[in-house]
């Protein structure tokens, strides 16, 4: 007798920082994203972003028939590989469709890492990074400390830029950080293609329930 599946989608993150975001985004923003609200489940793999790349297969091996589909999430930076994330991605869900979740299954990479999805020009980044002074005052200061150059859309090293933001507020980028970043963040016109593709797979799979027609008395 085939076992039930209980939960309609696992996630696999490599920390608890991606933990928190997606946590937060499927569970509290799941109107926002344009999809409906479902049973998730995010799980940090032990073997962080390299263990994303390499053993996702392995970690998820006895999960197989417990979650409806799999979505497999981490950062292009300290994954260990030099290729392209496209093609990265295509490695992982090759893996994944020749290992029991063909059609059901996506690898999403963030190129270079978690804190590109903070610097796009949205209040609710500002509020989470604790800036008050508008965005123009947030890129010049970051440009007077050599961080962000006139010619890049953002910070060629986002991580770096985050942690010295939030170290005029004598705070650290943490689970916490990111949770409210999630949270508060307008995400609506974000053009970071990992993001995209991450809500694109999340609205193909769970489309929202279309509202009945109302009809005039």
């Amino acid at each position: 007798m085939a076992r039930e599946i209980v939960r309609k989608l696992l996630v696999v993150v490599p920390d608890r920082h991606l933990r928190a975001s997606l946590e937060t985004l499927i569970g509290q923003r799941w109107n926002d994203l344009g999809m409906r609200p479902e049973p998730f489940e995010v799980r940090r793999h032990p073997d962080s972003d390299p263990g994303c790349l390499r053993t996702a297969v392995a970690f998820l091996r006895a999960l197989e028939h417990d979650y409806e589909r799999v979505l497999v999430v981490f950062d292009h930076d300290g994954c260990g590989s030099g290729d392209s994330p496209e093609e990265i991605q295509r490695r992982v869900e090759a893996d994944l469709a020749a290992n029991g979740w063909r059609g059901r299954s996506k690898a999403i990479v963030i190129a270079p890492e978690l804190e590109a999805w903070v610097w796009g020009r949205s209040q609710g980044a500002l509020r989470a990074l604790g800036w008050k002074a508008g965005f123009p005052a947030l890129r010049n200061w970051l440009a007077g400390q050599g961080r962000w150059p006139a010619t890049e859309p953002k910070p060629p090293d986002p991580k770096k830029a985050v942690e010295l933001v939030l170290r005029l507020r004598h705070r650290v980028p943490d689970a916490r950080f990111f949770r409210s970043l999630a949270a508060a963040a307008d995400f609506a016109d974000c053009r970071d293609r990992a993001f995209r593709e991450l809500r694109a797979t999340l609205c193909a799979w769970y489309p929202p329930v279309p509202r009945p027609k109302r009809y005039g008395s």
